[in-house]
């Protein structure tokens, strides 16, 4: 009993859009004849079942008019297609369209619109992405489609179940969001973004650079341990090669100074490590405490930090 009901419902307000249609102003007369052909063939299709076939026709027949008896039918197609997100807007734009045109003549479709929307509401879930301190050049992008910045802001009708929403702007870190929205749910989030820290970056020598400053007495003090460490495994090599000299003036071979050979060498291995750490260390924070030193000098210096790579540059003139 109910299934009838609501296929009579359905016939009425289809039968209501065809009518309003045939009441609408003519086309001009060269194509009058093929859009009303179009109509017909597209209605008889969705009446046969066939909405797959009609849903093209009343698609170009949309694009052809602003009529919402066709936007109707877009909606119906798509809704036994199961395109529930589709048809919402669908029917939202045919409730809107029939708002517009005002008239006794388009009531029924405006009323069978949002009463299609009433149930799809309840069906479907909203999701509303709100920026905070957005960058320039900004691209979000929703289960893989690129929103419209237009409706950033405003709810976004989605299916229910679990989405995706990614932002990218040049000059920021990307972000990601993933959310689950139930059926009729609404629900906002918030995406806030971080200047990135990836460099290059540029410091003008004529004032002071606190991160070259921190780096260089960061790798001074990274060469202090090189120094330290040469400084200690060199006397520790010193004192086995002084002790196999005292024991095996010729020469040791046997296996009970074999052990102390090893240590030797390892303590030498060690020692050369860190010398080699205690130059570099030097050098490289010698150099970074000077160009990230304030100076008078119209100079420039940059950092280049990606892995695997640590490149310092200086651009500037001296004068004598």
């Amino acid at each position: 009993m109910r299934s009838g009901v609501k296929l009579l419902a359905l016939g009425c307000a289809l039968f209501a859009a065809t009518a309003a249609w045939a009441e609408s102003p003519p086309a001009p007369a060269a194509s009058a004849q093929s859009t009303e052909a179009t109509f017909a063939e597209a209605v008889r299709l969705f009446k046969a079942g066939d909405a797959a076939a009609a849903l093209p026709l009343f698609i170009q027949l949309s694009a052809m008019t602003d009529s919402p008896n066709v936007q109707l039918y877009v909606g119906y197609c798509q809704l036994e297609l199961g395109d529930n997100r589709e048809a919402h807007q669908a029917f939202s734009l045919a409730a809107k369209q029939s708002i517009e045109l005002g008239g006794s003549k388009y009531v029924a479709t405006r009323e069978a619109a949002l009463d299609q929307l009433d149930k799809l509401n309840g069906r479907l879930a909203r999701l509303t992405i709100s920026l905070a301190d957005a960058p320039a050049e900004l691209v979000v992008k929703l289960d893989m489609g690129t929103v419209d910045p237009s409706l950033l802001g405003t709810p976004i009708i989605v299916e229910p179940g679990l989405h995706h929403v990614e932002a990218e702007s040049q000059g920021a870190d990307p972000v990601s969001r993933e959310v689950t929205l139930d059926r009729g749910g609404n629900q906002t989030i918030t995406i806030s973004f971080k200047q990135s820290n990836r460099l290059p970056t540029e410091e003008r020598a004529g004032s002071s650079s606190p991160r070259l400053v921190t780096l260089g007495l960061a790798t001074a003090g990274l060469a202090v341990v090189g120094w330290g460490t040469f400084a200690v495994a060199g006397l520790l090599a010193k004192n086995a090669h002084d002790q196999l000299q005292t024991d095996c003036p010729n020469g040791c071979s046997d296996a009970d100074h074999r052990g102390q050979i090893n240590r030797g060498k390892t303590y030498q291995t060690v020692a050369n490590l860190g010398l080699a750490v205690g130059v570099v260390g030097a050098v490289a924070g010698a150099a970074l405490l000077y160009l990230g030193w304030p100076s008078n000098n119209a100079a420039s210096a940059s950092l280049e930090v990606a892995p695997g790579l640590v490149k310092i540059s200086y651009r500037g003139s001296f004068s004598w």
